[in-house]
């Protein structure tokens, strides 16, 4: 078997005007803009066959191709294969020609949507070329199992063979020449070659090479996992298969590297979510030691977007099912076979669910007889009883975000062994800090995600800390595999940029800050001590910043310009230290201690100045060069948060790509220029030939952003300053808003001519912060500057539910809620949510129309609640709503809803919803009260002296009574007419009209008949009344009236 990845072409939509490519080749990757892009792919290749012998088989092998292809040798179909994640093969002899060149011809269908995340499209993994004589090993056909038996090990071998009937002979020799087996293990992973040979007729007709190891694994329901009889916790992060700025396409240096900074992170388990992972990862987490659960589909038959494997599950399933176990079954490295994810078959239909589920099982098994690995199921549905038949089934499961479970399940179900599958899903930017801690800040206008630790999505942990607590906690429970590991491609919660923010190192191999507070927890301080120390210290001056130290020591201490902050003990409960900190020019410095007060590691972080020079780091890893690109101020001293544009030139090598892990960035991947992200850019460079590539980088003049707005304070007023000072850009952008970004009720700001300066305009008593933003040439704000200010002696505000009403702004509720979307709130998913909001203000005549954006979790027709007051304090059911426009992913969609009575003067609304939904907030329509058909009981005020009130009428109206309507706004366009409505069995009833504004006052006289039934008249007003007005009806002596309701018209 032979690479046969070179000399390929490539076109797209036709079969014509080929270009050289490079094989595993992702066309994808090459438009950032596009990175969904229905289309068809064709890859054609030479081959001579000349040296094929007679009675030879000629097969073509591919490790994957992204997705649903077709292969034609010599313009004739061979054959198709849909699943994008899967190694197939065809035998290729009787299309071929030995005495011309034959013509391979490969089609890729990609159609979009088919995943939750990037997928890549084309030949993305390795192809091999396979000759075989007639009789000969049938691929994947050997298996190896391993045994250990009164401390001795031994293996068995299983082949099958092709001899066309003929007996033969098998021997299989282990290459390596030990007087002693060493076992496979995660710190030593011992790896062995064996060697089958088959004989027919005496002659040798095929070698095959097997890489195995001998080790043992358990799993056990009450102590967890144990490898080689030693107990081990997954510690444990699950991984997409792109590769960053290099897409989907394998490269096998750049997944060392990868694995590699999560070993140092003290990983030591992989799941490859949610596919088979590319035979090549397989091989270098066998010689690096990491444990690996692979998994097969993330859907069954039930579809979770348009194109996706649900539609070849049926037909295809065996296949792939076969294909996946049988290429990998001898990976030492391999502990599960998860044969799903998140599958809503086992949640809608407990018999069908079970059903698929044991097929998949059964096919594992066929495969897999001596069980190299379990079959496990990964699933966010475990809170249900249709999963939980499901995994009474297969007993060992995976929770995805259901940490709080685990207790009760062991209880209840002691034979389940259990693990979290994923966990964690915090969000976060490398290098971007939102304060204040204490706020939890989901989304915001830079459009990225705070590192601080205090970005928490709606279904994952409530932080890093929780998550790595949760699963220590749980001392019969496997361990956990968090969520990601690394940024990927798509599912950019909570916004709709290029790529995720799950991730604990970014899409550039850097890490963030929260792989930090891991590597406290999952590395021991006596092999390698640490400490981190966050964020970088470059603010406005008196700024209030949290600063954060972890490490896997004893004890740290923080100092300020050498002044310490004290010491702070770690341990199991807590592994991350807290300060907040007045911001000055000067360093940080954290030092750890052992549990003897020894010094044992110590990190800096000192303010900086502009970039004036770049730094660069190269590592090579085979065949690939990898370069952090870092800014330099002219002290020398990283700049980081760096935003300038680099310019890359190689020698002796060819730039593959770009990466700065930036998700809002859209530059091209394959570039020789991009900006720095918080201070970094990493250019990946392949080498040609055995030269060491040589790379320049030097900063550009034409694009120069600014990196820093320094905010000074005087009183209410504040000033921005720029750097650098000469950035090409100078349009700045203010905001005064809460803690949690939400637009401020206690402020507005008045911004100066020239946007340079801000000046605040009170308006209640409270804490304010002033944000300044540039967007450096984008359509979005490039970072967020802030600084707060006190607000003192104006008194309370109250909500005006007639502007827009953040869900982020509730103020009561029945249970944690966590964040949602947007500045939105999110319900649970269990059980009854109250989302309250208090002190809404909805003056004296009020609303009953209410627009909600809603982005439900799930698909299904749902019920939710609308109360004035809370529930469980006496509120009042108004109403209840029925909401079927079904969930599309990350988006709001608005629903309005009448309500049966108007909401008026100050009052609580309560929100009731019995499923995750995140509400983005609320609208309530604003009426204008002045042209509304007013009952007569709706007035301000009533008096004189006789009149009897009923629920919607004033009858009986005599003598000098007056109806006072207060806050009548006529606007601009004024009223000429009213119309009243009313009976009376007497003429005339005398009725003077007085409009006073505060300035003037307007009477006018209206005469009314006899009416027996009630009914109305409109009256002229002979002029137009404007602006805010009290309106008073005077009923003069001698009137005897009842009066229905009145309207004023324009």
């Amino acid at each position: 078997m032979k690479l046969l990845n070179d000399g390929w072409q490539f076109a797209k939509g036709e079969p014509s005007e080929f270009v050289p490519v490079s094989v595993p080749h992702d066309w994808l990757i090459a438009d950032t803009k596009n990175l969904y892009k229905d289309d068809i792919g064709w890859y054609k290749r030479d081959l001579d066959a000349s040296n094929v012998k007679d009675g030879q088989r000629l097969l073509i092998r591919f490790d994957g191709v992204y997705m649903d292809s077709t292969l034609f040798v010599n313009d004739k179909e061979v054959g198709q294969w849909k699943y994008g994640y899967t190694a197939f093969e065809f035998d290729i002899t009787g299309f071929i020609s030995k005495d011309s060149i034959n013509t391979i011809l490969l089609k890729v269908v990609h159609q979009a949507p088919n995943s939750r995340w990037y997928t890549g499209a084309g030949i993305y993994r390795d192809v091999f070329l396979i000759v075989k004589n007639a009789c000969h090993f049938v691929s994947d056909g050997i298996y190896i199992t391993t045994r250990k038996v009164g401390g001795k090990w031994s293996y068995e071998v299983d082949v099958e063979v092709e001899t066309e009937g003929m007996p033969y002979q098998v021997h299989h020799t282990l290459l390596e020449k030990n007087d002693e087996i060493v076992e496979w293990d995660v710190e030593k992973p011992q790896l062995y070659t064996l060697r089958s040979e088959l004989f027919v007729n005496g002659e040798m007709t095929d070698t095959v090479d097997t890489r195995f190891g001998f080790r043992t694994i358990e799993f056990t329901t009450d102590r967890g996992f144990f490898l080689n009889g030693r107990h081990v916790k997954l510690n444990g992060v699950c991984l997409h298969h792109d590769l960053g700025g290099l897409g989907a396409a394998v490269y096998p240096d750049a997944i060392r590297r990868q694995l590699e900074i999560f070993r140092k992170m003290g990983v030591n388990a992989i799941r490859a979510a949610h596919n088979p992972p590319a035979s090549i990862f397989n091989d270098i987490a066998d010689e690096m030691g990491f444990l690996v659960m692979s998994e097969i589909f993330d859907v069954w038959k039930r579809p979770k977007t348009k194109h996706d494997y649900a539609r070849f599950f049926d037909e295809w399933a065996e296949k792939d099912v076969a294909s996946w176990i049988r290429r990998d079954r001898n990976h030492p490295s391999i502990i599960m076979w998860s044969i799903g994810n998140e599958v809503h078959d086992t949640h809608a239909d407990a018999e069908s669910g079970k059903a698929t589920m044991t097929y998949l099982m059964e096919l594992v098994k066929k495969h897999d007889p001596n069980v190299h690995a379990p079959v496990t199921l990964c699933s966010n549905y475990m809170p249900w009883e249709n999963t939980q038949q499901c995994a009474d089934v297969i007993k060992l499961i995976g929770y995805n975000y259901a940490e709080p479970l685990y207790v009760k399940h062991h209880s209840d179900h002691p034979d389940w062994i259990i693990y979290g599958s994923e966990t964690c899903s915090t969000v976060q930017s490398r290098g971007i800090y939102h304060f204040p801690l204490s706020q939890s800040i989901l989304a915001d206008d830079d459009l990225q995600c705070s590192a601080l630790g205090n970005s928490a999505t709606s279904w994952g942990a409530k932080s890093v800390e929780w998550c790595i607590k949760a699963d220590a906690d749980t001392p019969f429970s496997l361990g956990q595999f968090i969520w990601a590991g690394q940024d990927y491609l798509g599912e950019p919660t909570p916004y709709h940029t290029k790529n995720t923010y799950l991730g604990h190192v970014d899409t550039a191999g850097f890490p963030k800050d929260s792989y930090y507070l891991f590597k406290a927890a999952w590395t021991d301080y006596r092999k390698e001590p640490f400490v981190h120390l966050y964020p970088y210290w470059d603010f406005s001056e008196g700024q209030v910043i949290d600063v954060r130290v972890c490490s896997n020591a004893a004890q740290v201490e923080l100092f300020v310009n050498e002044e310490s902050q004290g010491i702070v003990s770690l341990d199991h409960d807590k592994i991350v230290a807290d300060w907040q900190i007045k911001y000055r020019t000067g360093t940080l410095r954290a030092v750890a201690y052992d549990e003897n007060g020894k010094q044992i590691a110590k990190q800096s972080r000192t303010s900086f100045g502009d970039a004036v020079g770049l730094q660069l780091e190269n590592e090579i890893i085979g065949e690939l060069l990898f370069s952090t690109i870092t800014a330099l101020d002219f002290q020398g001293n990283p700049v980081e948060n760096a935003n300038c544009r680099v310019q890359v030139s190689v020698e002796s090598g060819t730039l593959l790509a770009l990466d700065n892990g930036d998700a809002t960035d859209y530059d091209p991947y394959q570039t020789d220029s991009r900006r720095l992200f918080s201070g970094k850019l990493l250019a990946i460079v392949k080498r040609v030939g055995h030269s060491v590539p040589i790379i320049h980088a030097k900063l550009e003049q034409s694009d120069v952003p600014i990196r820093k707005i320094q905010l000074t304070v005087d009183g209410y007023h504040v000033r921005a300053k720029t750097f650098p000072e000469h950035a090409t850009y100078s349009d700045l952008y203010w905001r005064v808003t809460d803690s949690a970004g939400i637009d401020s009720q206690l402020a507005t700001i008045v911004v100066s001519e020239d946007g340079q300066s801000a000046t605040i305009k009170p308006r209640g008593d409270g804490e304010v912060y002033v944000r300044c933003s540039p967007k450096n040439g984008g359509n979005h704000f490039a970072f967020i500057s802030m600084i707060t200010l006190q607000i003192q002696g104006l008194g309370k505000t109250f909500i005006n539910p007639y502007e827009f009403v953040s869900g982020g702004l509730y103020n009561a509720s029945n249970v944690e809620l966590t964040n949602g979307n947007e500045r939105g709130i999110a319900t649970l998913r269990d059980g009854e949510s109250h989302v309250g909001f208090k002190d809404l203000d909805f003056g004296d005549y009020g609303s009953d129309e209410i627009t909600l954006p809603l982005f439900p979790l799930s698909k299904d027709p749902f019920t939710f609640e609308i109360w004035e007051g809370m529930p469980l304090d006496g509120g009042e059911h108004l109403s209840t709503i029925h909401y079927d426009k079904g969930s599309i992913w990350n988006t709001y969609q608005e629903v309005v809803c009448k309500l049966p009575r108007r909401l008026m003067g100050l009052t609580t609304l309560c929100l009731v919803f019995r499923q995750k939904v995140h509400i983005k907030g609320f609208t309530f329509a604003e009426y204008q009260k002045a042209f509304q058909k007013l009952k007569a009981t709706e007035v301000t005020r009533v008096y004189g002296d006789c009149f009897t009130i009923h629920e919607d009428t004033i009858e009986n109206i005599g003598n000098n009574v007056s109806l006072v309507y207060e806050n009548m706004d006529f606007g601009e366009l004024g009223a000429g007419q009213i119309e009243i409505c009313w009976r009376s069995k007497i003429e005339p009833n005398s009725i003077q009209l007085v409009f006073t504004d505060g300035q003037r006052e307007i009477r006018k006289m209206i005469e009314v008949e006899i009416r027996d039934e009630y009914a109305s008249s409109v009256f002229s007003l002979d002029e137009s009344i404007t602006g805010k007005n009290t309106v008073s009806l005077i009923f003069l002596p001698g009137c005897n009236i009842d009066i229905g309701w009145l309207r004023f018209i324009h």
